[in-house]
């Protein structure tokens, strides 16, 4: 009988272990493992050429995409940009103004302007981008 008390304990321990170990893991990457990390965008440069608009000598034109779950936390435009949701919709937080923008939606993004985004839709959210270069 002493054996098998033995054996339980060991088994015990090994599944005390084992919890101790999933715990320290999710701890060590800061959440859940249930709770999924937003993924960003993936971004392709369309291209890219010299202006003639005063104060910006440099255009260039992205193309970003959003699959469902996809976004950005808050931050900083890096630049001054005119924007078109060409398909889908993005949820967006825009210098903390909730909004929705939509497939054929235009918008213009200044410099510095905080903005947060997110696909919160089941198909892709597909945004051009003119991006207005300093240099």
């Amino acid at each position: 009988m002493k054996r098998q008390t033995n054996d339980v304990d060991a088994g015990r321990r090994a599944v005390l272990l084992g919890v101790a170990g999933v715990a320290a893991l999710l701890a060590a990457k800061g959440g859940s493992a249930l709770a999924q990390e937003m993924k960003p965008p993936t971004v392709k440069v369309i291209g890219e050429s010299a202006s003639t608009v005063s104060g910006f000598p440099k255009v260039r034109i992205r193309e970003a995409t959003w699959q469902p779950g996809n976004g950005l936390k808050t931050r900083p435009m890096p630049n001054d940009m005119v924007c078109e949701m060409t398909q889908g919709s993005l949820d967006v937080v825009v210098a903390g103004k909730p909004m929705t923008r939509e497939t054929g939606d235009v918008w213009t993004c200044k410099k510095g302007l905080e903005i947060s985004d997110v696909n919160k839709g089941s198909t892709p959210a597909v945004m051009r981008i003119v991006d207005l270069l300093e240099a």
